[in-house]
């Protein structure tokens, strides 16, 4: 395969995960300001929607104060803005045009449907009904995964896609479980209710709310949260499941028959291992928030390793 074919499959896979991922933490935090068990004022939610985005610099740039409308906007319609839902779903479908002629025309028809579908999307409307966008933002999500995992050929292009999904869906939940801290940190002295309430929130934040249902119908702290999200190998929702998949998948697209030290197959095994024996007390011991930082730059580190490995042409 092209190494420029690649690259268009696996960023099509990175943006389609942004897109779900962005959606759903600005759902979550939006539907918590509603229904919290305190007073939590709503600066400290729009705060948190802008550091998932990573660009506060651009909206502030922009607008004066923080304003609902403002944040909103920004984080799902603005068409300048990098980190946008419509800018990621856009560049999805840039990626998927790019590579038709490969792709399966179910995917393809869904994403471009899905795309016009946003673009055609008044920002008044999105005001009346925030959910009514967002819920149907989430739907084609799942269509189109549903499309990847179930219809399309599980060959060399598929790898790279789901490589892309897999890379994006392992930072990401790095970088939500970070704003979730921030969020805790910036309530000063919350209460164990609060502090709960948030690391429930945090869970719905990555879809990962059923799991704990399965798991522990009450794990709601700290501990078992971290658990779930970072070290459990048997959810899609974790970061420890992701990395492995990676690895799975290095392993399906390798040039080299044999995986030598240094290579991108052995960095993304090393990488999955470290994770299956770290404990949750070891995560604790040197703080979550380090923790979760030393992770982000791990898996951009990897990413970059599978970029000049596969996609310098």
């Amino acid at each position: 395969m092209l190494s420029r074919i690649a690259n268009n499959l696996f960023w099509l896979g990175r943006y389609l995960e942004r897109v779900e991922d962005t959606t759903r933490f600005v759902e979550v935090q939006y539907y918590s300001a509603l229904d919290a068990p305190f007073i939590q004022k709503k600066e400290l939610t729009l705060n948190s929607i802008l550091s998932i985005l990573g660009n506060s610099d651009y909206y502030f740039q922009k607008y004066e104060t923080l304003s609902e409308d403002d944040v909103l906007y920004t984080a799902i319609f603005d068409r300048d803005n990098p980190t946008s839902v419509f800018y990621s779903l856009s560049m999805a479908r840039e990626n998927a045009r790019t590579t038709r002629d490969i792709l399966a025309e179910h995917l393809w028809e869904s994403i471009n449907r899905f795309y016009h579908y946003l673009k055609n999307y008044r920002f008044n409307r999105f005001q009346k009904n925030p959910f009514d966008l967002l819920d149907t933002v989430i739907d084609n999500c799942f269509i189109i995964n549903g499309i990847i995992d179930r219809i399309i050929m599980k060959d060399i292009g598929w790898a790279f896609i789901k490589l892309g999904i897999d890379i994006e869906k392992a930072a990401q939940l790095s970088r939500i479980i970070l704003a979730k801290i921030q969020d805790i940190e910036n309530m000063k002295n919350p209460t164990e209710i609060a502090e709960r309430f948030q690391w429930n929130k945090l869970l719905e934040s990555t879809a990962a709310e059923d799991i704990k249902s399965t798991l522990d119908p009450k794990a709601t702290d700290k501990e078992k949260v971290l658990e779930i999200l970072i070290l459990n190998p048997k959810s899609p929702r974790s970061i420890s499941y992701n990395l492995q998949s990676i690895y799975n998948l290095l392993v399906l697209v390798s040039l080299d028959k044999e995986e030598k030290a240094g290579s991108v197959e052995f960095e993304a095994g090393k990488l999955a291992s470290r994770f299956r024996y770290t404990t949750v007390e070891d995560i604790i011991n040197v703080g979550e928030k380090e923790f979760c930082l030393r992770t982000l730059n791990d898996i951009y580190s990897l990413a970059t390793l599978i970029e000049k490995r596969y996609f310098v042409y």
